[in-house]
C-alpha cells in the first residue's frame, strides 16, 4: 500500500497541487448527468445565492482552486440518495475531489447498475462499504482496510453510502447486491465536527470525516490531512453564506 508519512507542524496547511479534483470529480459528472432527467429545479437552502458550479459554494467561496488530486491505492465509490448529489452541504464531492479513482453512482433499491455491477465484480477491485456493524453478520465485519498481500494484488475500493443517516441505513439494508460485501467500521474516532446540517446523532461524522479517518489509519496521512483541511475550509464557506 502507498504510504506518505509527512506530518504538517501545528498552523501548516497540507501541500496543494495544481486542482484537478473537481474537474475529475464522479459526484459533479453525476449531479450533471442527473440534471437531464429531472422535471424540476432542485432548491437548496439559500437557492437564490450565486453558487460555483463545481463546488456548489457561494462563488467568493470556492475551494476548487483549493483542492489537490492524490494518488492512492485506495479507490472511492459514492452509492449517493436521491438528490444528495444536488446539495450545497454534501461532503462525498470532498473525498472525488482529493482521490484521483473515484466513482459516483445514483442509489437505486433493486436494480443494479450496469456500470456499478462492472465496478463492484473487476478484478482489479476489493469493494468494501464503509458502515456500522450493528446487525452484519461477523464474517462480513472488517476492523481495518486489508493490506496489499491479503487482497492478492487487488485495490480495496471504498464504498460510502452517502445521504442522511436514515438514509445511508436504507440504502444498507435493502440493496441486496451490497448484502454479501464485507463491512468496515471506523473505530477509536473522536466525535465527528460536522455543522452542516443536524445529525442523527452527535457523534455521527460527515462522509468526508470518515474518509479522513480510514486513510489516516491505513498510513496515507497526506491524504488525510488534505481532506481535513479542505472540509474546514468547505464548511467555514458552508456556514457563511447559510440561510
Amino acid at each position: 500500500m502507498t504510504t506518505n508519512n509527512t506530518n504538517l507542524e501545528q498552523g501548516d496547511k497540507p501541500d496543494i497541487k495544481d486542482s484537478v479534483g473537481f474537474k475529475n470529480n464522479s459526484v459533479r459528472v453525476l449531479r450533471d448527468y442527473q440534471r437531464q432527467f429531472s422535471t424540476r429545479e432542485f432548491k437548496a437552502r439559500g437557492y437564490l445565492l450565486k453558487r460555483c458550479e463545481s463546488c456548489l459554494l457561494a462563488e467568493s467561496k470556492c475551494v476548487c482552486d483549493l483542492v489537490p488530486q492524490l494518488e492512492s491505492d485506495i479507490g472511492v465509490c459514492m452509492l449517493m440518495y436521491h438528490a444528495e448529489y444536488y446539495k450545497p452541504s454534501n461532503t462525498g464531492q470532498l473525498i472525488c475531489a482529493v482521490i484521483k479513482d473515484n466513482y459516483a453512482f445514483r442509489w437505486q433499491r433493486t436494480e443494479l447498475e450496469s456500470t456499478l455491477e462492472q465496478l463492484l465484480t473487476n478484478e482489479l477491485w476489493y469493494p468494501i462499504i464503509v458502515f456500522p456493524h450493528d446487525n452484519v453478520e461477523p464474517e462480513r465485519q472488517l476492523q481495518q482496510v486489508p493490506d496489499s498481500l491479503q487482497l492478492q494484488g487487488k485495490r480495496p475500493l471504498l464504498i460510502f453510502l452517502d445521504g442522511t443517516w436514515r438514509q445511508a441505513k436504507k440504502m444498507f439494508v435493502k440493496s441486496p447486491y451490497l448484502s454479501n460485501l464485507p463491512v468496515l467500521q471506523v473505530s477509536d474516532i473522536a466525535k465527528g465536527n460536522y455543522q452542516l446540517r443536524e445529525a442523527y446523532h452527535e457523534h455521527h461524522l460527515s462522509t468526508v470525516e470518515v474518509a479522513a479517518e480510514i486513510f489516516k489509519q491505513v498510513g496515507e496521512v497526506n491524504i488525510a490531512e488534505n481532506l481535513n483541511h479542505l472540509f474546514e475550509v468547505f464548511k467555514d464557506g458552508y456556514k457563511e453564506f447559510k440561510r
